[in-house]
């Protein structure tokens, strides 16, 4: 069979030597030879991927029955939305903390699978892995609105959904009658922790067959993320969700952003940025954020601690894959740092698809001497020096920059809606119709696969100016921001065909990305610039570049919905700022 393969794929490489190559002119992009050619190979991969999708029992809703009934555990926002402070209101914040590091870990007496790695495994810990969560309310009578983040890979709508009936489960208890508007859980995508997913190849093999074998009446469905962490994750969140929501007290919101912090790796220029933190790896151009945005909470109550949040668009991947310990990366220690500060500290992923970070770029002596003398005191801080260094940069960048702090009126709206993203066959096809991942599925005749995802989009005004974006998954930042690639540089040749939702909300407004928020769909990339992940194989080769052109990275649709992610979530979106803007 192997080898069948593999004439078949030299034979399609032979003729697409008889195909033009991309050309490079100001015209469309002709990228007809290496399209043809993943095309014809995707072709037979997706019927291997349909065979195996046939393989499990499906007995998932149609997206008309989907619709047709109440959601369970899906939060709309607040009734309605206001343009200015409710008379004689004031913020309200509480902030709460869990973690959920399993005790076998801790000892040893068991191994965890980290994320995204398949293969990779912690028996131990040298930081922490946990949950984050603040409640925001601004006394105007329409409810309180939590945020909350959980160090990991990535937290599925079935996992989102169970966390929130968990954490009202657990105010009921508690004799707390809730007034929660909506929840938020947004996923900082930490590798190097426990696998918040379910990608450790062992389990995911074993779950495969087991869920194979679901039509039987004595074997269950089974997810692939480990029983015993599950079990903890949602625990963890939903008390943190609690924790902060009995916590809240009235305070002062504030609002301030640090020095720019991106960097243009392949132009090598810093822009107007200071430093050089983050760079795009997908892209030569601009539309992502470059600097950290920073929410601070001081409380009127002298003795309780102030709480800050912050976001930024940055691969949590700093520490080599093949770590032994438990690391949540450079969240961690700016929360570390933060907290040495006084302050509570919560981490917000941001749009950070191809958006990755450059700890060696950290030149602060007082910094390096620091974590010089830590690595001598205990030699394990060596394999966890970037995340170190990038961690208390970004943590000194956040407390330097306090002084541009401007207050934020009381007023907190939401508005979120369910979405149906259309599932195109693929690996990520396979992790929703074999029940896996916790992704909401549904049976869809539209969709070129027969199926679809249900996941959650949202947008969320802080005061006046501040509008928050809440996305479900790695989302591309030129899509909002724009600057997405035109005929010139798409795969396909052709424009990206929708207004971007910075330039619908409006310059006079601050436009925020909660990446990873509430789903966990995969990379959300434009329909313009979408390939078939096997053209990123084909194409990053010397064999590839001659036969095609200059090579273009297409990395990021291996774990993707499919090729309208990028169009659907987009207008969703785009939806809503018309709406609320």
């Amino acid at each position: 069979m192997k080898k069948m393969l593999m004439s078949a794929v030299s034979l399609l490489l032979a003729v697409c030597l008889m195909m033009p190559s991309a050309g490079a002119t100001d015209a469309a992009a002709d990228n007809s030879g290496i399209i043809f050619c993943a095309n014809a190979i995707n072709v037979l991969l997706n019927a291997v991927f349909a065979g195996v999708g046939a393989l499990f029992p499906k007995d998932f809703e149609t997206v008309e029955e989907y619709y047709a009934s109440e959601s369970e555990n899906f939060y709309e926002g607040t009734e309605k939305f206001i343009d200015k402070p409710a008379e004689g209101a004031k913020w309200m914040l509480g902030f709460g903390k869990a973690s959920m590091v399993p005790e076998n870990l801790k000892d040893g007496s068991k191994e965890y699978y980290t994320g995204g790695y398949f293969t990779q495994k912690i028996n131990g810990v040298f930081d922490d892995q946990g949950a984050n969560a603040v409640a925001l309310n601004d006394n105007s009578g329409r409810g309180t609105v939590i945020i909350a983040s959980i160090d990991g890979i990535g937290v599925c709508n079935e996992d989102v959904r169970a966390i929130r009936a968990e954490a009202e489960r657990k105010l009921k208890d508690k004799g707390i009658k809730s007034d929660i508007a909506a929840i938020n859980i947004n996923s900082t995508h930490c590798h190097t922790v426990i696998d918040t997913q379910g990608f450790g190849l062992a389990t995911l093999i074993k779950s495969i067959f087991q869920n194979m074998f679901s039509w039987f009446p004595f074997v269950d469905k089974t997810r692939s993320i480990d029983s015993e962490f599950h079990e903890l994750m949602i625990g963890g969140a939903s008390d943190a969700i609690v924790e902060a929501y009995v916590n809240m007290e009235p305070g002062q919101l504030y609002y301030y952003e640090t020095a720019g912090v991106g960097y243009s790796e392949r132009n090598n220029n810093y822009l107007d940025d200071e430093y050089g933190y983050i760079f795009n790896k997908r892209y030569d151009m601009e539309g992502y954020q470059h600097v950290i945005a920073c929410f601070k909470f001081i409380p009127y109550r002298k003795s309780s601690v102030p709480t800050v949040f912050s976001n930024l668009g940055g691969h949590p991947t700093t520490i080599d894959r093949a770590t032994k310990l438990l690391s949540a990366d450079y969240p961690n220690y700016i929360e570390e740092k933060l907290n040495a500060a006084g302050m509570n500290f919560m981490f917000i992923q941001g749009a950070q698809a191809p958006i990755s970070v450059n700890a060696g770029g950290v030149k602060t002596q007082e910094i390096l001497d620091e974590i010089e003398a830590e690595i001598a005191a205990d030699p394990r801080v060596e394999d966890y020096e970037q995340a170190k260094k990038l961690g208390y940069e970004f943590a000194r960048l956040i407390i330097e920059a306090e002084k541009n702090a401007k207050p934020v009126a009381p007023v907190m709206n939401v508005r979120m809606e369910e979405v149906t993203v259309p599932l195109e066959h693929g690996l990520m096809y396979l992790g929703a119709v074999s029940d896996l991942l916790g992704l909401t599925t549904v049976r869809d005749n539209s969709s070129s696969s027969g199926y679809s995802v249900i996941t959650e989009a949202g947008y969320m005004e802080f005061g006046t100016d501040i509008v928050v974006l809440t996305v479900p998954g790695e989302l591309i930042p030129q899509l909002v921001y724009g600057e997405v690639v035109d005929k010139t540089q798409s795969y396909l040749g052709t424009d990206w065909e929708y207004e971007y939702t910075a330039d619908i909300i409006g310059k006079e407004k601050t436009v925020l990305v909660m990446g990873l928020c509430n789903d966990a769909i995969g990379y959300i990339v434009p329909d313009n610039d979408y390939a078939p992940f096997i053209a990123d194989s084909l194409w990053n080769t010397d064999m590839g570049e001659k036969l095609f052109g200059e090579p273009h990275r297409h990395y990021e649709e291996m774990l993707s919905l499919g090729s309208e992610a990028g169009s659907t979530v987009i207008k969703a979106l785009n939806s809503l700022a018309e709406e609320y803007k």
